[in-house]
């Protein structure tokens, strides 16, 4: 009977400690889902958000792809990476939901932070492509 605690005891340790070094996190902010709209804006320097350019999507094609590139598994931050913008989600009863992104090359990422620590994901390339094709029309509020 104790060997086979120490082993349950000595599985359980080793299952921690490996999902640990994998990111083994996931579904760290499954409330996106439930948005119905995201203002998306692209800093005109990267890391700077002072001054931006934005634009409104409706979409939820849009949002369910962000939500499930979001929730997937975290990973290792790399500290070359830095952000190009955010996107605010929009959810019932006024909540707002930021993720943060980088789509340069070898730092294609989304992050948030949840009780005060930063977590990254892996940028889809379906992501990619709709940001960069939303960027297209982006604007400077105030100016249009």
């Amino acid at each position: 009977m104790i060997r086979f605690c120490f082993f349950v005891f000595y599985t359980g340790i080793i299952s921690f400690v490996i999902s640990c070094k994998q990111g083994g996190k996931t579904g760290l902010q499954p409330e996106i889902m439930a948005c119905d709209s995201a203002v998306v804006m692209y800093y005109n320097t990267a890391g700077d958000p002072r001054f931006f350019r934005m634009v409104k999507n409706y979409d939820k094609d849009f949002i369910v792809s962000v939500h499930n590139a979001v929730n997937d598994k975290v990973i290792a931050a790399k500290d070359s990476c830095i952000t190009q913008g955010k996107i605010y989600f929009y959810g019932m009863k006024g909540a707002v939901y930021v993720v943060y992104f980088s789509r340069l090359e070898d730092c294609m990422t989304l992050s948030l932070i949840k009780t005060g620590e930063k977590y990254f994901t892996a940028m889809t390339k379906e992501v990619k492509q709709v940001l960069d094709e939303l960027e297209k029309s982006a604007g400077t509020p105030g100016q249009e």
